[in-house]
């Protein structure tokens, strides 16, 4: 889903929202319109309150009229009581105070849109980040001696910056390799989590699950030139897990060697987990791939040697 699409879906679900509470109090005041004796106080009301205020351009005393109003508008709430309704239902309740759930509010997007956005960019992930930290909350304590914690340390300051940096970087691509369970998806994540925050549209996807879209896409016989659109349109894309996907003839390293070219002529953003070391990865996907994974002019290369983080938890 792009930027537009999400968007649109934000202002027709605050539209939907904003509609649905107009209708709301519409239905309550038409209820009450048909009701004798609702009606009935409700035109007392309107005298009294023209009465007030004639009395206080003219200069007279007015606490009596006010007394009245008083009454009056206790017993117009008793009455909406005995309906099951209250003055509040009276009039739409916006769920956003600020826009009125418009989504915009002094000129400038409001943050219930802002917010709504960045919960669709959460749920369009593709994995659960919830329980994953940002960046500045990461946690060391799985690191097992001070040497491994100062190198994550250090991978979370390149993160960090790159994060911060990526609409003017010229290395867009981040690939994280090494060793089973030395944090590279974890870390991969919460990369992930921070992006979204900032607005960026990001998905992470096993490297299984796009080897099996690629099996899709080539079964449909579609053009590979305009395959997973998606894919190629996103913001971020997160492959975690390269290596462990099936190797298909004529499917695997050609709609990935697709899919990398595309992103790279849009200068769009791609991280990439992997337990294979630079070698390994030019002899499982060949030069052109490994070209475009391991390019040091577009791409971070972070190598993980630390112990099996998940023995330790």
């Amino acid at each position: 889903m792009t930027k537009n699409e999400i968007l649109k879906n934000v202002f027709d679900n605050l539209s939907h929202k904003r509609s649905r509470a107009i209708e709301v109090a519409e239905k309550n005041l038409n209820f009450l319109q048909q009701q004798d004796d609702f009606l009935k106080l409700m035109n007392e009301e309107r005298i009294l309150n023209f009465d007030i205020g004639k009395a206080k351009f003219d200069g007279d005393d007015v606490s009596n009229l006010e007394k009245k109003l008083v009454d009056l508008q206790k017993t117009k709430q008793e009455l909406l009581k005995e309906y099951g309704l209250s003055q509040t239902d009276l009039t739409p309740n916006f769920e956003c105070k600020k826009c009125l759930d418009t989504g915009f509010f002094e000129g400038k997007i409001c943050t219930c849109a802002s917010q709504l956005y960045n919960n669709l960019l959460m749920q369009k992930c593709g994995v659960n980040l919830g329980d994953v930290p940002l960046l500045n909350d990461y946690d060391y304590k799985f690191f097992g001696d001070d040497e491994e914690i100062e190198f994550a340390k250090k991978c979370v300051k390149i993160l960090n910056d790159y994060v911060k940096n990526l609409n003017i970087i010229s290395y867009k691509n981040i690939v994280l390799s090494g060793g089973s369970g030395t944090g590279k998806t974890y870390l991969a994540k919460v990369v992930a989590k921070e992006l979204v925050k900032r607005n960026f549209t990001t998905l992470f996807v096993s490297s299984f699950d796009l080897s099996n879209m690629f099996l899709e896409e080539y079964l449909s016989q579609s053009d590979k030139k305009t395959f997973l659109r998606d894919l190629v349109d996103l913001d971020v894309l997160v492959i975690d897990d390269l290596g462990t996907e099936p190797m298909r003839k004529n499917v695997t390293k050609e709609f990935l060697l697709i899919l990398l070219n595309e992103r790279l002529a849009k200068d769009k953003a791609t991280i990439i987990t992997t337990n294979l070391n630079p070698e390994q990865i030019l002899d499982r996907y060949e030069e052109r791939i490994f070209s475009r994974i391991c390019n040091k002019r577009n791409t971070i290369m972070i190598e993980f040697k630390g112990k099996n983080t998940r023995l330790k938890k």
